[in-house]
This record gives C-alpha cells, structure tokens and sequence, in this order.
C-alpha cells in the first residue's frame, strides 16, 4: 500500500497501483524474451530491448582490475563507459 505522500507522486505521473487481487497474482513472463541459459533465481537485466543475465561475482572482481569490461552484448568498452557491465549494475 501507498502512503499519502506516495500516493500523490503516483497520482502526477499517471501510475494507476495494482489492487491487492492483482498484486497476489503470478507474473506471466512468457512475452518477456528472457535469456535461454537463463539459471533459475539467477538476475538478469533488460538492456536495449532484451534481457541479459546478470555476470558472475568473478567476471565484475576481474573487470575492477583490469582495464577492458564488456558490455551485456559483449562489446569491450573502458570499465567507466555508461555502457559497461560495472556502470549498468551502479558500480562505477
């Protein structure tokens, strides 16, 4: 549930919350396009139109030292690019 000052935001940007029914419901994620290796539990992030998993606590610990990180489409970009892995999961 909103609280009032939630309430009011949501009011001004058009949000219309889910009922407690409709909050109580499963999410049907079948139009979604999610990974095909996709590991259950494992989190992924939608990037330019697709969802991508989410890299592995090794892959993000050897990007931070090294001077090349790839982006979800495994472009290789600076680690500071707004495109990067560590800009996209706020780590930079």
């Amino acid at each position: 549930m909103l609280n009032s000052g939630q309430q009011l935001v949501a009011k001004i940007m058009g949000y219309n919350p889910l009922s407690e029914e409709e909050g109580a419901e499963p999410a049907d994620l079948s139009a979604c396009n999610l990974p095909k290796d996709i590991k259950e539990g494992w989190p992924v992030v939608k990037w330019k139109g697709n969802w991508y998993n989410v890299p592995t606590m090794e892959d993000v610990e050897e990007w931070t030292f090294d001077s090349v990180c790839f982006t979800p489409d495994e472009d290789e970009v600076e680690p500071d690019d707004s495109k990067s892995w560590l800009s996209i999961l706020g780590m930079i």
